[in-house]
């Protein structure tokens, strides 16, 4: 009992003590108002960074689309640097338009380039070559200082094929590529043109030239394509070979990815092409179709379409509105069925003219723009807005009652809906793994609206270290570049040091790149095959395994683990 009193009193002698302790410090500021207002503007502060960020993160969830570019020889070391910062990894050049020299200069430029940001980079690099042969066509060499001639009326030019005036041309006489195979099928009083502007008639056939005289004046610059009478069947199939196999045979020898073959009409000599490549090389074909000849001859478009591997359109903006619409309504709709990429040029002479095309119909209906440098500020429109915006998708157009039992019917329509759905505006990236190119593509042919990333790891395990496997995971990385908002991610064991799947290793890395943060909706796919023992990916019919989950936070250890 004496024990409980005396530690009450105890208590109650150390109440007091801790009440004075408390009064000690509790502290009364005089610029309390001050203080208010400079709580008030911090708290500001972070409301408008966040929302700056939220706008940030709004930006990423456009979709980017692939991208080639044009070199010339004035193309620089940093300009080449610049675009593959941006994403351009497929470069075109002109074969024909430059001189063996140039050509050399604008290749060792653009290897230099890619070496350096190839030892920069962690994950591996995965650039394409397009290089542009002449084909059936009949252009203009350069003329002489590589300048534009005045052709008046009733002038008499002379169009040679002398290979003294392949790189120096007047405009009395100028040597014409393709003229010996068509000498033969020129007769006179024939109407020839001469780019868009200068039409004349033949008035002499030479057995090395040909005179025509001007009837309507015009330009004429280097590399002007000359229109011929007759010009689609006059050749005869035994000439075909000696068209196009010495230029096949230059593009294989400087490594070249893709073969463009300007102005197609005839499609034999197409057909012609393709069994060359099919036979004995090892290159895609982008053909450059003239739309405007085939829709007014009613030739064979959906037997020429099959016979490219891509479709370029090079003057979507700059065609009358038939064939405007024929490409709207024709082309693009049997490229989509047949599975064949579209490349269109975009006219952009700067940056800010991307604004006036980024609502275009044409944009979305295409995988990937082709710029040039502008010859108006002599650098390259470098898109770095190349961001498309991003369409209602809760907002769905059904042409027919028939589509709607398809997408209730069809096992492959249903994921891709699903993967529309989910890959939303709140879907921040979908990570894919596969090793069918088939499964791969099927992707970058639906509408999505947020980055879609392809894991290809390198010699994952014994069985990929071959020459063969890893030279088709680069050439499928190349092909998914000319897809729209595919980015494949290629990457080796010791950038995997934690030695994770590549689906987490996606994840994980774009998580420390900054591409992804904490409460980001993502989405990740497996294509694989069920067999009797063991899964196969992308290994005959493909399955689709679905997976969406909520970027966790970083555990407090992991910010160590790479070394940061």
């Amino acid at each position: 009992m004496d024990s409980e009193t005396s530690f009450s009193a105890q208590q109650a002698a150390e109440q007091p003590d801790s009440d004075d302790h408390q009064i000690d410090q509790f502290k009364v500021k005089l610029n309390g108002q001050q203080d208010l207002e400079s709580r008030l503007h911090e708290f500001k502060a972070a409301c408008d960074a966040h929302e700056k960020h939220t706008l940030k993160r709004r930006r990423r969830s456009y979709y980017h689309m692939g991208l080639v570019a044009k070199l010339v020889t004035d193309t620089t070391h940093d300009e080449l640097r610049r675009m593959l910062e941006n994403g351009t990894y497929t470069f075109h050049v002109d074969t024909v338009a430059n001189k063996p020299n140039e050509l050399t200069s604008i290749l060792e430029t653009m290897n230099i380039a890619i070496s350096a940001t190839f030892v920069e980079r962690e994950l591996k690099l995965a650039t394409g070559l397009a290089l542009e042969i002449n084909g059936e066509c009949c252009r203009v060499g350069r003329l002489r200082n590589n300048c534009t001639v005045m052709l008046a009326r009733g002038s008499v030019v002379t169009l040679t094929t002398n290979e003294a005036y392949r790189y120096a041309g007047f405009k009395e006489i100028a040597y014409v590529i393709n003229l010996k195979a068509y000498l033969s099928s020129l007769k006179l009083g024939d109407i020839l043109y001469i780019g868009r502007e200068v039409r004349c008639r033949v008035l002499k056939t030479l057995s090395e030239a040909i005179a025509v005289m001007i009837i309507d004046a015009g330009l004429m610059a280097s590399y002007d394509f000359i229109e011929l009478p007759r010009q689609c069947y006059s050749l005869k199939p035994e000439l075909y070979q000696e068209l196009f196999m010495s230029d096949l045979k230059l593009v294989e020898s400087l490594k070249a990815d893709y073969v463009v073959l300007p102005k197609i009409r005839c499609k034999s000599f197409l057909r012609a092409v393709r069994h060359a490549l099919n036979e004995e090389f090892d290159m895609k074909l982008i053909g450059m179709i003239d739309f405007e000849y085939v829709r007014n001859n009613m030739l064979d478009l959906l037997g020429i379409i099959k016979l490219v591997d891509y479709i370029w359109i090079p003057d979507m903006f700059s065609i009358n509105c038939c064939v405007y619409n024929y490409i709207m309504e024709d082309v693009l709709p049997i490229s989509k069925c047949q599975k064949k990429p579209v490349i269109g040029t975009v006219p952009l002479e700067r940056c800010s003219d991307f604004k006036y095309y980024e609502l275009h119909e044409f944009l979305w209906k295409i995988d990937a723009i082709h710029i040039q440098k502008s010859t108006w500020c002599n650098k390259y429109p470098l898109i770095v807005k190349k961001l498309m915006p991003v369409r209602d998708y809760r907002a769905g157009v059904v042409q027919s009652e028939r589509m709607v039992k398809n997408i209730l019917t069809s096992y492959q329509t249903i994921v891709n809906f699903i993967i529309r759905t989910i890959s939303s505006i709140e879907c921040q990236a979908i990570f894919i793994y596969t090793r069918c190119e088939n499964a791969s593509v099927a992707l970058a042919r639906t509408e999505i609206y947020c980055p879609v990333y392809m894991m290809m790891p390198l010699n994952d395990n014994e069985e990929d270290d071959n020459e063969e496997t890893i030279k088709c995971k680069f050439n499928l990385a190349r092909a998914l570049h000319l897809r729209r908002n595919m980015h494949p991610v290629l990457y080796t064991k010791d950038i995997n040091e934690q030695n994770l799947n590549p689906i987490d290793f996606g994840v994980d890395y774009m998580r420390r790149k900054g591409c992804l943060e904490v409460g980001d909706f993502v989405v990740t796919l497996e294509v694989g095959k069920e067999d009797d023992e063991n899964v196969n990916l992308g290994v005959g019919e493909d399955v689709w395994i679905l997976r969406a989950f909520y970027v966790a936070p970083q555990l407090p250890y992991e910010k160590f683990q790479h070394g940061t």
